[in-house]
């Protein structure tokens, strides 16, 4: 500041770990020594760079500022700017909003805009401001320029004061420094390295501790860094956070039962953005050998066909058809369950039984087919979790014959040509069960409900890629074909078919979503999809399924529910709907669990921890604040390894790993679900 009519020599460079060892001024070793842990920028070891760069270039600031950072506006400030707020002798780590109170009608705008990124230096008019009781007030300009963290989002900013009350010449002056301070504190938080050279493979050493200990020159040219930046760095610092349980786990488990199984996880690059790679790992007894494969390029180009795929022009118009279809039928639904309710209730309070049952069995059926409707829209989307298993294919087909001749009606006929001995493929049963439903009611629909319907399968050898060398790899893989002899399809309407919402028929008669969930279905389990088709000839859809080596189980029998009770085993209930939640815990209760519920990830943490152990933890995946299920499971799992964990969901953005629920005491269930259904799930873990 310039209390005389002169600035202040420059101080010197503020000491945070790990810059260069220099002189350590008053305000420097102050700031050093401040208990940071108190605020919420956390102990000082821990800043960021871009917050420890930012305080080291302020504090070389010949005149008086700050750097404001964090959610709650945390002030960092030099000597100069500690004079002007001399009733405040402890402004260190005070909220900006506080130590500016009596301006802050004036101030809070332009702060406002540098945390929406933009600059600012606000001369016309100045502030008065009053420095203390013996001080004569000064007028002062105030410049705010946003400062960015790693990830180039503006997390705090830059605040400079220059007095006005000199002359206009001096004022200049000042703004010039100023403003060239600000772009040099910009350069030096923004500044990237030279894009890299292309390479094949990043390799490092780490230690069990997951310290890094080498890299080789791949590494370093896909990301950035030098080797002095990051030799003997913690892994984790670089590993994008939503990441860092899963690498902990795969450490983990790599450590004690060598389990080298690959996984995907982000490392952030020396300018702030994340790359993708697939990693393989392998521990030689001293240290951790990765091998990376970068496959940003990969991820990046499929969200490009996916945000392309939804620009479609025509997608609103569908839609809408879609949600009219979806509401009509919903309200079919819903009536059937109200008026039965309604008339359950009439007939409790008359104290008539009579055709109670009927009621009960209507309402159960409308549930039902709404249970249905909801698991076609999840499948459509590729966000119903699939839970595929070795099948032997001929009995799962014929297993689902009554469902399909309830789908054909009665005036088609359904003809099996199955192979004699079809290898066993690895599928999920109701997607499976969902996909030959569609075929067969686009088969009823193409031959005005009297037709033949063929299905068949058979063993299918590829020694070369199909279709092409981008498409299935050689190999074994089970053919089946649902074939119609119906009007048959155009050309034009085959290139299109698999598109969602892409329909032939007129408008009411089908939304385009059946051959979409197909595809979907399909392509998640390893396969692939087409269309053979001649117009008043009929219509063949094939599909290919990858060959599964692992053994068949037996059969299992239908599933039966227990009237068993529990012995007031303790569990831990996660889901963040309310009434869902309710309705699980009275009935969990009633079926003799000690139960204890939470609707969000943190809480079940604090409660895993203080009131645990609990013999069973049942989770939703999907739950508020972005700590999903399943990273709450591996945080128990840490803490907890042998801890049963019952994953609950009707849509995950990410599903749980199959890697995962293989592993002893895991299991998942599809929302919606019987209520006797989850109580059996519950007592079979616990048994087992």
């Amino acid at each position: 500041m310039v209390a005389n009519g002169t600035p202040h020599e420059p101080a010197p460079l503020v000491i945070l770990p790990p810059t260069v060892s220099a002189p350590v001024d008053l305000m420097g070793e102050r700031i050093a020594q401040f208990d940071w842990g108190r605020t919420s920028l956390g102990p000082l070891p821990r800043w960021p760079a871009s917050l420890r760069v930012a305080v080291d270039m302020m504090h070389l600031s010949p005149f008086p500022c700050a750097v404001v950072w964090g959610a709650d506006l945390c002030v960092v400030h030099n000597d100069g700017y500690r004079a002007l707020r001399a009733f405040a002798p402890d402004a260190l780590g005070m909220p900006f909003d506080t130590l500016w109170g009596e301006v802050w009608p004036a101030v809070g705008p332009w702060v406002f805009k540098a945390l929406e990124g933009r600059s600012s230096f606000v001369e016309d008019p100045p502030l008065r401001i009053e420095c203390g009781e013996n001080s004569e007030p000064l007028w002062c300009a105030f410049g705010y320029a946003p400062l960015r963290d790693e990830l180039g989002s503006v997390a705090g900013f830059l605040h400079t004061v220059i007095e006005t009350t000199a002359s206009v010449e001096a004022h200049r002056h000042w703004r010039e420094q100023a403003q060239g301070f600000e772009r040099q504190i910009e350069h030096h938080v923004a500044e990237r390295e030279q894009i890299w050279q292309l390479s094949r493979d990043a390799m490092m050493t780490v230690t069990p501790e997951l310290n890094l200990h080498d890299a080789n020159p791949a590494w370093y040219r896909i990301l950035g860094w030098t080797e002095q930046q990051v030799l003997n760095l913690p892994v984790l610092e670089l590993v994008h956070p939503a990441d860092r349980v899963g690498v902990q786990v795969a450490v983990s488990g790599l450590l004690q039962y060598s389990d080298a199984e690959q996984i995907e996880t982000r490392l952030r690059h020396c300018d702030g953005h994340y790359h993708w790679f697939r990693w393989s790992a392998r521990f030689d007894g001293n240290l951790l050998t990765v091998v990376g494969r970068d496959i940003t390029e990969d991820r990046e180009e499929a969200a490009r066909q996916s945000e392309a795929l939804m620009r479609n022009s025509e997608r609103m118009e569908v839609v809408g058809q879609l949600a009219g279809g979806m509401g009509h039928e919903m309200n079919n639904l819903l009536s059937g369950i109200g008026g039965s309710l309604e008339l359950l209730q009439r007939r409790f309070q008359e104290g008539r039984l009579e055709r109670v049952e009927a009621y009960v069995e209507v309402a159960r059926d409308s549930v039902q087919r709404a249970m249905e409707l909801t698991h076609r829209l999840l499948a459509f989307s590729r966000h119903q979790p699939l839970a595929p298993k070795p099948l032997d294919f001929n009995r799962q087909l014929r297993l689902s014959e009554p469902l399909l001749r309830r789908t054909l009606g009665a005036e088609m006929c359904l003809h099996w040509q199955l192979d004699v001995a079809p290898w066993a493929v690895n599928l999920d049963v109701p997607q499976l069960e969902n996909a030959l439903i569609n075929l067969c009611a686009n088969a009823r629909e193409a031959c005005l409900e009297r037709g033949n319907v063929t299905i068949r399968s058979v063993n299918k050898r590829l020694t070369a890629g199909f279709p092409d060398e981008h498409g299935l790899p050689p190999g074994d893989y089970v053919a089946l074909h649902v074939e119609d002899d119906g009007h048959g399809m155009a050309a034009a309407d085959i290139a299109r078919a698999f598109e969602p919402f892409f329909t032939s028929k007129p408008i009411g008669r089908g939304a385009g979503l059946g051959l979409s969930m197909v595809y979907g279905f399909v392509g998640q389990s390893g396969g692939y999809v087409w269309i053979e088709s001649t117009v008043n000839q009929g219509t063949t859809v094939s599909m290919l399924f990858p060959r599964c080596h692992d053994p068949v189980p037996e059969l299992p029998p239908l599933p039966a529910f227990s009237q068993c009770k529990a012995q007031g085993e303790r569990l831990l209930l996660v889901d963040d709907e309310h009434n869902l939640r309710a309705v699980m815990r009275e009935y969990l209760t009633e079926r003799g669990f000690d139960v204890t519920d939470v609707g969000d990830a943190n809480s079940a943490l604090e409660r895993f921890r203080h009131e645990g152990p609990f013999d069973l933890v049942i989770t939703d995946i999907g739950l508020p604040g972005g700590f999903s299920g399943r990273q709450v499971a591996k945080a128990m799992r840490m803490q907890m390894p042998q801890q049963k964990i019952l994953f609950i969901t009707g849509y995950a953005d990410q599903p749980v790993e199959a890697q995962f629920l293989e592993q002893p005491g895991t299991a998942l269930m599809n929302k919606p679900f019987p209520l006797a259904g989850l109580v059996d799930q519950a007592l079979r873990m616990l048994e087992g």
